[in-house]
This record gives C-alpha cells, structure tokens and sequence, in this order.
C-alpha cells in the first residue's frame, strides 16, 4: 500500500454537482471585493454585489463562497440602508460540519480519472473522502490503497454524479419592495494566510548587504479572490476556541488506511500593510513585494549560547558557535512584519532564521548558520551548594579561531531565579532578567578564554 501526504488541488465542475436541480436566483460577480488577511490563517471578506430582489420573502445565491467560509461570522452590513431584512442563511454541510463537503462526499464509490503532474493518468475509486483536496481523499488504484495524490487534477463525468446542491451560499431575505440592490456581506474565512519572505544578499566584505523581501500569500479556502483592496494584518489576535468536532467516519477510515509594494500603517494593536494594486489571488501561493532591494549596513559577530545547569558538572561541553548579522534596519523606513530571512553571500546560501514582528528603526538579528572556524568548549572549575536552593558556582569558557583574522564571540548564558556574576575575566553585560552577554575578543588563528563565577537562588 502506498502513502502519499501532500498538498493538492481537487479540480471538480460544479456543474456535476448542480445539474438537476433548481437553484434560487444568484448574485451578479463582486462589484467590491475588500479583503483582509491576517497572518494568523483567517481573512476577512467584505464583498458588494448587485441584484434584483423581489417583494416579500426570498432566497439568493450567494455564489462562489469559499468552502471554508465560517457561515456563522456572516452578515449583511448594508441591510439597513438597502431596504431588506437579513433573515439568515443555509450552507451545504457535511457531518462534520466543514462548508462544501457533501459535494466532495457524493464521490465516494465513485470511479475517477486521476491526473498527475507528470502527465501520467489512473483510473482510480474513491473509498474515502476527509477534506476538500486530494491530500485527504483515500482511492483505491488497481491492487493499491492510496491516501492522497499530491498536485492531481481529478475528473469524473457530470451525470456520473448525484445531484447535489448548488455552489455557494443562499441568504434568506425579507423586503417590503421589489427593485434592484447592492448588498454587502461580510464574513470571515479560514484557510487564507501570509507570511513575509526576506533575502539578504552580503558584499564581499559582509559589512553591507541589500534587502529584499516578498508578502507570500497562500490561498486554500477553495475560492479565487479578486479584491479591489487589500490588506494584510500582522499581529497577534485571539480567536476564541470552540468544542472540538466529531470525528467524521471517512477520518476513521482513512486513520485505518494509515496504519507591487506595500505600506504599513498602526490598526489598534497590530500593524496593517496596505498593498497598492492587489494581484488576482488563485488557489494556492502569490507572491507580491513587500520591499525592494534596498542597501542597508550589516555587523557580523559570533555568539556562543548556554544554559545554567543548577548542580554539578562533571564533564565539559561543546557549545556551539552561531554566526550572527545585526541589519540596520533605518533605510527601509518600515515596520518588517515576521517572517524568514535568507542570507546569501558570494552566491552561495548561508542558512536563515526567522525574525518577529519588528516596528520601524528597530534592527534585526538573524543566527543563520554555525562556525565552521569557531569552537568552543565549556568547563565548571568549582561547584558549592550553600543551601537547598543557592549555588555559587566557577565555568571556564575556552574559545579556538583558526580563521585569518581575529573575531569577537559574544557568549551568552541564561540564568534561572536570583543571579549575581560575582567575578568574571570579561565583564558581563546583563542583557535581560535571564541573560548575561560576555563579548570575548580572540586573535586570529589562536585562542582566548573567559573565566566567571555566579551566584544563582532558586526562587521558592
């Protein structure tokens, strides 16, 4: 049996789905599309549409909504203003309460074709469907099950199908007089995030480099968008929890298988990037800048990281040594939202880290790789325990260069509770409430050692 986990995307016509059925009148395209993403895997869309709503009662189709719009943050903004009463609405659910899902379940027992990315294609059986992407359909193909065709384009014959209910969601509505109308929904919807992607390409003498950086937009929600705007939000939100959903039986079954630039402005507590010109937003990743490459100065230093061990050690350790930038980030005049820099020198890529949320003429600092040159090795030369919570101890730090020219080792500890550096061969800078810094100058080709005693107290 073969086991496939991937991504995909689940290619079915809506009208295999619809045919048979008589749906109520829909809603013309969005005439506005505003969108708002955060990076938190959640967007909010607020949408116009125009359409001819008759006197008394009705039913519209809303159609296009993204499978996994959350139907229950739906709302009509503009009712008011527009003479209707919202009255609520109905969504296709499956059991497990996931928005379009009977239409992926309708497939089950079902023959279909399965295209791959190669341009090889199988006739395959759907036994089980857990999701809207071919990642968590399982199919049997000849002798094999399989769970998941990774980038498949699945079809199957539109009468091959059931009848089931039409694309998108259907508003009830209520007005005293028939005539033509904009309405507005808002709504929020899952499976949109984004993420920031930074490159910094170094000079020869990795004292400046250049910039960049990309928003990266993954849509999975199972819609295009087209916004007439677009924003993206950084920043941390709470989204309350509710009670887990039942597990549907296609998870059983399938658990059994197994065995343009932008500009950020302040929104409340988080930042908000408005992006000039938004791009068309297909299923899957887009890319869009979010700075051009732009000169900025650059520190290269070494840092040594370790962690107190409240009691004796008997044998020393290697600490290994990660290469630090720190990036002056005033040239760019912007906040950097959080994302992973790539750091490239001379060509080659040299590692990445990840940075926070960083407000404007605040520097980075990114460790994107470990010394090749650099060693370090750390010793406790003596150990006393006063008390059940006190201990004063004495640490060697020996630091090797064989680089050509001499370096500075920034070596940091972090300390539990109480601590006081009672001597030390370098002085210590306290850089937070945990955390000292020693910075060690080593000579070129040879070695230098630091020497500290600390006082530490566990707090009771």
């Amino acid at each position: 049996m073969s086991l496939r986990r991937t991504v995909a995307l689940f290619v079915l016509s809506s009208a295999a789905f619809a045919a048979g059925q008589v749906a109520p009148p829909a809603a013309a395209s969005p005439g506005r599309q505003d969108l708002v993403v955060t990076n938190q895997n959640l967007a909010l869309v607020t949408e116009s549409r125009s359409l001819a709503i008759p006197e008394g009662g009705s039913e519209l189709l809303w159609a296009g909504a993204p499978a996994s719009a959350r139907t229950e943050t739906w709302s009509v903004v503009n009712a008011t203003e527009a003479g209707v009463r919202f009255l609520g609405l109905t969504a296709p659910f499956a059991g497990d309460g996931r928005p379009g899902m009977d239409w992926f379940a309708a497939l089950v027992g079902k023959r279909v074709r399965v295209q791959r990315p190669n341009g090889q294609t199988v006739e395959a059986e759907v036994l089980a469907v857990n999701g809207t992407t071919p990642a968590q359909v399982l199919f049997r193909e000849g002798d094999e099950l399989v769970y998941g065709e990774p980038d498949a384009r699945i079809s199957i014959r539109a009468d091959a199908v059931a009848p089931g209910r039409p694309s998108g969601v259907t508003l009830k509505l209520e007005s005293a007089r028939a005539g033509s109308r904009t309405l507005t929904s808002r709504y929020l919807v899952g499976d949109v995030t984004w993420d920031a992607s930074y490159a910094l390409t170094l000079a020869p003498d990795e004292k400046r480099g250049r910039l960049e950086g990309f928003f990266v937009l993954d849509n999975r929600s199972g819609a295009e968008f087209t916004p007439s705007r677009l924003r993206l939000l950084a920043g941390t939100l709470r989204v309350a929890s509710g009670p887990p959903p039942p597990m549907p039986m296609a998870t059983r079954q399938a658990m059994v298988a197994e065995d343009s630039m932008a500009k950020g402005a302040e929104l409340s507590e988080s930042r908000i990037y408005d992006v000039e010109s938004p791009p068309r937003l297909p299923t899957g990743r887009t890319t869009f800048p979010l700075a051009s490459g732009v000169d900025v100065a650059v520190q290269k230093r070494y840092v040594a990281r370790t962690t107190y061990w409240f009691g004796q050690m008997e044998e020393s350790q290697r600490i290994p040594v990660g290469v630090l930038y720190t990036i002056e980030t005033k040239p760019l005049a912007r906040a950097m939202p959080a994302g992973v820099v790539r750091v490239y020198a001379q060509g080659v890529f040299t590692g990445e880290d990840r940075i926070d949320h960083t407000p404007e003429r605040t520097d980075l600092e990114i460790e994107s790789s470990e010394a090749f040159d650099i060693s370090a090795r750390r010793r406790q030369v003596s150990f006393q325990q006063p008390s059940q919570r006190e201990t004063d101890s004495a640490y060697e730090v020996t630091i090797a260069n064989r680089k050509t020219e001499p370096v500075t080792v920034l070596v940091r500890e972090q300390f539990p509770g109480d601590w006081t550096i009672v001597e030390s061969s370098i002085p210590a800078k306290k850089l937070s409430a945990f955390v000292a810094e020693f910075p060690v100058p080593v000579p070129a080709g040879g070695e230098a050692k630091l020497t500290y005693r600390v006082k530490v107290r566990m707090r009771g």
